[in-house]
Protein backbone atom coordinates (compact mmCIF):
# COMPACT_ATOMS: atom_id res chain seq x y z
CA UNK A 1 0.00 0.00 0.00
CA UNK A 2 1.61 3.23 -0.60
CA UNK A 3 2.05 5.97 1.84
CA UNK A 4 -0.76 8.39 2.14
CA UNK A 5 -0.81 11.44 4.27
CA UNK A 6 -4.16 11.06 6.23
CA UNK A 7 -3.70 14.59 8.36
CA UNK A 8 -3.65 17.53 5.69
CA UNK A 9 -7.30 17.51 4.63
CA UNK A 10 -8.54 16.26 8.41
CA UNK A 11 -11.15 18.85 9.89
CA UNK A 12 -9.47 18.81 12.97
CA UNK A 13 -6.45 20.40 11.74
CA UNK A 14 -8.56 22.34 9.64
CA UNK A 15 -10.49 23.87 12.89
CA UNK A 16 -6.98 24.42 14.41
CA UNK A 17 -5.94 26.52 11.72
CA UNK A 18 -9.46 29.00 11.96
CA UNK A 19 -8.68 28.98 16.28
CA UNK A 20 -5.38 30.63 14.81
CA UNK A 21 -6.93 33.21 12.17
CA UNK A 22 -9.83 33.78 15.13
CA UNK A 23 -12.31 32.57 12.49
CA UNK A 24 -13.18 29.94 15.18
CA UNK A 25 -14.59 30.30 19.20
CA UNK A 26 -13.54 27.60 21.85
CA UNK A 27 -15.29 26.76 24.43
CA UNK A 28 -13.85 24.63 27.47
CA UNK A 29 -16.37 24.32 29.44
CA UNK A 30 -18.94 21.32 29.72
CA UNK A 31 -22.30 22.31 27.30
CA UNK A 32 -25.89 20.71 27.33
CA UNK A 33 -26.88 19.26 23.87
CA UNK A 34 -29.73 21.18 23.93
CA UNK A 35 -27.39 24.59 24.38
CA UNK A 36 -25.57 24.04 21.51
CA UNK A 37 -27.94 25.26 18.48
CA UNK A 38 -28.41 28.75 20.60
CA UNK A 39 -24.47 29.27 20.93
CA UNK A 40 -24.26 28.32 17.34
CA UNK A 41 -26.82 31.25 16.50
CA UNK A 42 -25.80 33.63 18.50
CA UNK A 43 -21.99 33.96 16.91
CA UNK A 44 -21.05 34.54 12.87
CA UNK A 45 -17.77 32.97 14.12
CA UNK A 46 -17.43 28.53 13.67
CA UNK A 47 -17.36 27.02 17.65
CA UNK A 48 -15.47 24.41 19.20
CA UNK A 49 -17.17 22.88 21.71
CA UNK A 50 -14.48 20.99 23.69
CA UNK A 51 -16.73 18.89 26.18
CA UNK A 52 -20.40 18.12 24.85
CA UNK A 53 -23.17 16.78 26.11
CA UNK A 54 -23.28 13.87 28.51
CA UNK A 55 -20.16 11.86 27.02
CA UNK A 56 -18.05 14.85 26.77
CA UNK A 57 -17.10 14.71 23.36
CA UNK A 58 -15.90 17.58 21.14
CA UNK A 59 -17.99 19.03 18.79
CA UNK A 60 -17.61 21.50 16.13
CA UNK A 61 -20.42 23.65 14.31
CA UNK A 62 -20.45 25.80 11.59
CA UNK A 63 -16.97 25.35 10.15
CA UNK A 64 -18.09 26.77 6.50
CA UNK A 65 -20.50 29.18 7.72
CA UNK A 66 -18.55 32.15 5.89
CA UNK A 67 -17.00 32.81 2.55
CA UNK A 68 -13.81 33.86 3.95
CA UNK A 69 -13.67 29.96 5.73
CA UNK A 70 -14.20 28.09 2.16
CA UNK A 71 -11.69 30.42 0.59
CA UNK A 72 -9.10 28.96 3.05
CA UNK A 73 -10.30 25.97 2.61
CA UNK A 74 -9.09 25.87 -0.97
CA UNK A 75 -6.14 27.79 -0.31
CA UNK A 76 -7.55 31.11 -1.81
CA UNK A 77 -9.60 34.16 -0.52
CA UNK A 78 -12.70 35.29 -0.85
CA UNK A 79 -12.69 36.90 -4.75
CA UNK A 80 -10.52 33.91 -5.67
CA UNK A 81 -12.84 31.37 -4.45
CA UNK A 82 -15.16 30.52 -7.25
CA UNK A 83 -11.82 30.69 -10.04
CA UNK A 84 -10.10 27.99 -7.87
CA UNK A 85 -13.79 25.78 -7.53
CA UNK A 86 -13.78 25.84 -11.40
CA UNK A 87 -10.36 25.17 -12.40
CA UNK A 88 -10.19 22.73 -9.85
CA UNK A 89 -13.54 20.95 -11.31
CA UNK A 90 -11.66 20.67 -14.78
CA UNK A 91 -8.57 18.20 -13.17
CA UNK A 92 -10.60 15.00 -11.53
CA UNK A 93 -8.40 13.28 -9.04
CA UNK A 94 -8.86 9.22 -8.90
CA UNK A 95 -8.96 7.92 -5.59
CA UNK A 96 -6.16 6.13 -4.07
CA UNK A 97 -6.91 3.16 -1.87
CA UNK A 98 -5.51 2.60 1.66
CA UNK A 99 -5.64 -0.37 3.45
CA UNK A 100 -8.02 -0.29 7.26
CA UNK A 101 -4.26 -0.18 9.04
CA UNK A 102 -3.61 3.17 7.27
CA UNK A 103 -7.06 4.70 7.51
CA UNK A 104 -7.21 6.82 11.00
CA UNK A 105 -11.74 7.14 10.69
CA UNK A 106 -10.74 2.92 11.33
CA UNK A 107 -8.75 3.12 14.17
CA UNK A 108 -12.18 2.47 16.55
CA UNK A 109 -14.52 -0.14 15.19
CA UNK A 110 -18.12 -0.56 16.53
CA UNK A 111 -20.67 -2.96 15.75
CA UNK A 112 -23.87 -4.64 17.01
CA UNK A 113 -24.99 -2.91 19.98
CA UNK A 114 -21.64 -1.24 20.23
CA UNK A 115 -22.73 0.97 17.46
CA UNK A 116 -24.95 3.45 19.14
CA UNK A 117 -26.41 6.64 17.70
CA UNK A 118 -27.22 8.34 20.23
CA UNK A 119 -23.97 8.24 22.11
CA UNK A 120 -22.93 10.59 19.74
CA UNK A 121 -22.96 14.37 20.47
CA UNK A 122 -26.62 14.59 18.22
CA UNK A 123 -27.79 17.86 19.40
CA UNK A 124 -31.42 19.09 18.28
CA UNK A 125 -30.68 21.75 15.56
CA UNK A 126 -34.09 23.75 15.85
CA UNK A 127 -36.46 24.36 18.62
CA UNK A 128 -39.42 22.39 17.06
CA UNK A 129 -37.57 19.95 15.10
CA UNK A 130 -39.05 16.44 15.62
CA UNK A 131 -35.80 14.82 16.68
CA UNK A 132 -32.14 15.31 17.69
CA UNK A 133 -30.44 15.59 13.23
CA UNK A 134 -26.81 14.86 12.03
CA UNK A 135 -26.61 17.25 9.80
CA UNK A 136 -22.83 16.77 8.77
CA UNK A 137 -23.19 13.70 6.86
CA UNK A 138 -21.53 13.37 3.42
CA UNK A 139 -23.16 10.03 2.26
CA UNK A 140 -21.23 7.79 0.00
CA UNK A 141 -23.30 5.08 -2.49
CA UNK A 142 -22.36 2.82 -5.00
CA UNK A 143 -24.10 3.28 -8.35
CA UNK A 144 -25.90 -0.18 -9.91
CA UNK A 145 -23.87 -1.65 -12.20
CA UNK A 146 -21.04 0.86 -13.13
CA UNK A 147 -19.58 0.48 -9.44
CA UNK A 148 -18.95 4.47 -9.43
CA UNK A 149 -19.33 5.82 -5.84
CA UNK A 150 -22.21 8.59 -5.64
CA UNK A 151 -21.65 11.57 -3.22
CA UNK A 152 -24.08 13.46 -1.84
CA UNK A 153 -25.11 15.30 1.41
CA UNK A 154 -28.12 14.04 3.38
CA UNK A 155 -29.57 14.65 7.01
CA UNK A 156 -29.89 11.55 9.63
CA UNK A 157 -33.12 11.93 11.77
CA UNK A 158 -32.54 10.19 14.79
CA UNK A 159 -34.77 7.25 15.38
CA UNK A 160 -32.92 5.07 18.38
CA UNK A 161 -29.53 3.67 18.86
CA UNK A 162 -29.25 1.71 15.42
CA UNK A 163 -31.95 3.54 12.98
CA UNK A 164 -32.34 6.76 11.73
CA UNK A 165 -34.73 8.59 8.98
CA UNK A 166 -33.23 9.48 5.72
CA UNK A 167 -34.56 12.35 4.06
CA UNK A 168 -34.98 10.87 0.25
CA UNK A 169 -37.70 13.70 -0.95
CA UNK A 170 -35.76 15.74 -3.46
CA UNK A 171 -34.92 14.57 -6.65
CA UNK A 172 -31.06 13.34 -6.27
CA UNK A 173 -28.99 10.71 -7.80
CA UNK A 174 -29.20 9.04 -3.73
CA UNK A 175 -32.93 9.16 -4.50
CA UNK A 176 -32.83 7.73 -7.89
CA UNK A 177 -30.58 4.79 -6.32
CA UNK A 178 -32.59 4.03 -3.65
CA UNK A 179 -35.60 3.72 -5.60
CA UNK A 180 -34.32 1.48 -8.03
CA UNK A 181 -33.42 -1.11 -5.28
CA UNK A 182 -36.36 -0.55 -3.48
CA UNK A 183 -38.78 -1.48 -6.72
CA UNK A 184 -36.54 -4.71 -6.32
CA UNK A 185 -37.24 -5.26 -2.76
CA UNK A 186 -33.34 -5.00 -2.01
CA UNK A 187 -31.78 -3.12 0.86
CA UNK A 188 -28.96 -0.20 -0.73
CA UNK A 189 -25.77 0.15 1.37
CA UNK A 190 -24.30 3.80 2.79
CA UNK A 191 -22.18 5.24 4.71
CA UNK A 192 -21.92 8.66 5.88
CA UNK A 193 -19.03 10.31 6.62
CA UNK A 194 -19.39 12.37 9.46
CA UNK A 195 -16.39 15.28 10.47
CA UNK A 196 -14.78 15.78 6.66
CA UNK A 197 -12.64 18.65 5.32
CA UNK A 198 -14.93 21.98 4.07
CA UNK A 199 -13.20 20.91 0.25
CA UNK A 200 -15.36 17.33 0.69
CA UNK A 201 -18.43 19.10 1.52
CA UNK A 202 -17.41 21.40 -2.07
CA UNK A 203 -17.92 18.20 -3.51
CA UNK A 204 -20.31 16.93 -3.00
CA UNK A 205 -22.45 19.47 -4.11
CA UNK A 206 -21.11 18.89 -7.69
CA UNK A 207 -22.71 16.67 -9.83
CA UNK A 208 -21.02 15.40 -13.09
CA UNK A 209 -22.71 12.73 -15.73
CA UNK A 210 -20.70 9.24 -15.98
CA UNK A 211 -18.05 10.30 -12.99
CA UNK A 212 -16.90 8.36 -9.91
CA UNK A 213 -17.79 11.25 -7.47
CA UNK A 214 -14.43 10.32 -5.71
CA UNK A 215 -12.54 11.60 -8.31
CA UNK A 216 -14.81 15.26 -7.41
CA UNK A 217 -13.17 14.76 -4.33
CA UNK A 218 -10.07 14.75 -5.05
CA UNK A 219 -10.19 17.28 -7.99
CA UNK A 220 -11.30 19.61 -4.57
CA UNK A 221 -8.69 18.67 -2.61
CA UNK A 222 -6.08 19.46 -5.13
CA UNK A 223 -5.13 15.96 -4.93
CA UNK A 224 -6.22 12.36 -4.78
CA UNK A 225 -7.78 11.29 -1.52
CA UNK A 226 -7.19 8.43 0.11
CA UNK A 227 -10.48 6.26 1.05
CA UNK A 228 -10.67 2.95 2.45
CA UNK A 229 -13.43 0.21 1.98
CA UNK A 230 -16.28 0.34 4.87
CA UNK A 231 -16.30 -2.57 7.39
CA UNK A 232 -19.91 -3.53 6.62
CA UNK A 233 -20.38 -2.95 2.85
CA UNK A 234 -17.86 -2.82 -0.26
CA UNK A 235 -18.36 1.15 -0.30
CA UNK A 236 -15.00 3.03 -0.50
CA UNK A 237 -14.80 6.39 2.29
CA UNK A 238 -12.55 9.13 3.10
CA UNK A 239 -9.76 7.60 5.03
CA UNK A 240 -8.84 10.81 7.11
CA UNK A 241 -12.73 11.46 8.29
CA UNK A 242 -13.29 11.75 12.29
CA UNK A 243 -16.28 9.73 11.83
CA UNK A 244 -18.26 6.90 9.52
CA UNK A 245 -21.78 5.58 10.21
CA UNK A 246 -22.01 2.80 8.29
CA UNK A 247 -25.39 1.40 7.21
CA UNK A 248 -28.55 0.17 5.00
CA UNK A 249 -31.50 1.84 3.91
CA UNK A 250 -34.74 -0.42 4.14
CA UNK A 251 -35.87 -1.10 0.81
CA UNK A 252 -39.74 -0.92 2.08
CA UNK A 253 -39.79 2.64 0.50
CA UNK A 254 -40.92 5.96 1.95
CA UNK A 255 -42.79 4.43 4.66
CA UNK A 256 -42.13 6.43 8.04
CA UNK A 257 -42.52 10.12 9.42
CA UNK A 258 -39.65 12.25 9.21
CA UNK A 259 -39.31 15.75 10.73
CA UNK A 260 -40.36 18.53 10.86
CA UNK A 261 -37.21 20.35 10.52
CA UNK A 262 -35.75 24.05 10.25
CA UNK A 263 -34.91 24.29 6.76
CA UNK A 264 -31.99 26.12 5.44
CA UNK A 265 -34.13 29.30 3.90
CA UNK A 266 -35.68 29.31 7.64
CA UNK A 267 -38.68 27.56 8.01
CA UNK A 268 -40.13 24.48 8.85
CA UNK A 269 -40.39 21.78 6.40
CA UNK A 270 -43.47 19.79 7.48
CA UNK A 271 -43.12 15.58 8.22
CA UNK A 272 -42.39 13.84 5.12
CA UNK A 273 -42.70 9.92 4.82
CA UNK A 274 -38.79 8.68 4.17
CA UNK A 275 -37.47 5.84 4.77
CA UNK A 276 -35.31 4.83 7.52
CA UNK A 277 -31.74 3.40 7.92
CA UNK A 278 -30.09 0.62 10.03
CA UNK A 279 -26.89 0.97 11.36
CA UNK A 280 -24.31 -1.80 10.71
CA UNK A 281 -21.46 -0.32 12.19
CA UNK A 282 -19.37 3.08 13.56
CA UNK A 283 -16.10 3.85 12.51
CA UNK A 284 -13.98 6.60 13.70
CA UNK A 285 -10.50 8.29 14.67
CA UNK A 286 -9.31 7.39 18.52
CA UNK A 287 -9.79 11.62 19.06
CA UNK A 288 -12.64 12.03 16.41
CA UNK A 289 -14.01 15.31 16.33
CA UNK A 290 -17.64 15.62 15.95
CA UNK A 291 -18.84 17.95 13.51
CA UNK A 292 -22.74 19.33 12.96
CA UNK A 293 -23.63 22.34 10.25
CA UNK A 294 -25.66 25.65 10.72
CA UNK A 295 -28.82 25.09 8.96
CA UNK A 296 -31.51 28.42 8.59
CA UNK A 297 -31.97 30.32 11.90
CA UNK A 298 -31.51 34.21 12.55
CA UNK A 299 -28.80 34.81 10.16
CA UNK A 300 -28.86 32.47 7.09
CA UNK A 301 -25.91 34.57 5.67
CA UNK A 302 -23.66 33.05 7.48
CA UNK A 303 -25.14 29.41 7.84
CA UNK A 304 -23.31 25.95 6.43
CA UNK A 305 -25.88 25.28 3.93
CA UNK A 306 -26.70 29.42 2.60
CA UNK A 307 -22.46 29.42 1.73
CA UNK A 308 -22.30 25.72 0.56
CA UNK A 309 -25.47 26.37 -1.78
CA UNK A 310 -24.37 29.84 -2.76
CA UNK A 311 -21.14 28.25 -4.39
CA UNK A 312 -23.15 25.78 -5.86
CA UNK A 313 -24.88 28.43 -7.50
CA UNK A 314 -22.26 30.04 -8.39
CA UNK A 315 -20.77 27.25 -10.07
CA UNK A 316 -23.72 26.39 -12.06
CA UNK A 317 -24.31 30.06 -13.61
CA UNK A 318 -20.70 30.51 -14.41
CA UNK A 319 -20.78 27.61 -16.64
CA UNK A 320 -23.92 28.43 -17.91
CA UNK A 321 -22.71 32.09 -18.86
CA UNK A 322 -19.63 30.96 -20.00
CA UNK A 323 -21.59 28.17 -22.57
CA UNK A 324 -23.78 31.18 -23.40
CA UNK A 325 -22.53 34.87 -23.56
CA UNK A 326 -18.47 34.05 -22.99
CA UNK A 327 -17.54 36.68 -21.16
CA UNK A 328 -19.08 36.66 -18.07
CA UNK A 329 -17.12 38.92 -15.12
CA UNK A 330 -18.58 37.84 -11.78
CA UNK A 331 -21.34 36.23 -10.20
CA UNK A 332 -22.33 36.23 -6.85
CA UNK A 333 -24.89 34.33 -5.51
CA UNK A 334 -26.21 35.90 -1.81
CA UNK A 335 -26.02 33.99 1.08
CA UNK A 336 -28.99 35.80 2.92
CA UNK A 337 -31.43 34.13 0.04
CA UNK A 338 -29.99 30.89 1.05
CA UNK A 339 -27.44 30.52 -1.40
CA UNK A 340 -29.74 29.52 -4.55
CA UNK A 341 -32.70 32.48 -4.84
CA UNK A 342 -30.70 35.46 -5.79
CA UNK A 343 -27.97 35.74 -8.17
CA UNK A 344 -26.02 39.00 -9.14
CA UNK A 345 -24.21 38.95 -12.02
CA UNK A 346 -21.62 41.27 -13.98
CA UNK A 347 -20.84 40.74 -17.89
CA UNK A 348 -18.54 42.34 -20.39
CA UNK A 349 -21.34 44.14 -22.42
CA UNK A 350 -20.66 44.07 -26.03
CA UNK A 351 -24.02 44.86 -27.17
CA UNK A 352 -26.84 46.93 -25.48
Amino acid sequence: MPTIDTERFRLRNFVEKLIEIGECEVHEKPIDLVDVGGVLDSTPRAVLFKAAGPEKAELVGSVMGSRKRLARALDTDERGLLGTLSQRLNRLQPPVKVSSQQAPVQQVVLKDDDADLCALPVHLQHAADGAPYISAGIDYALFPGTGFTNVGCRRIMLRGPRQGGVDLIAPSDMRAIYLEAAARKEPVPVAYAVGSHPADFLAAMVALPSVDELDIVGAMRGQPAPVVKCVTSDIYVPADAEYVIEGYLDPAGHVEPEGPFGEYVGYYGVVKRNPVLHITAITHREDALFQTLTIGGRALSRTDTAQLSAMKTESAAWAALMASVREPLAVYATPSSGGMYNVRVSLRQRVP
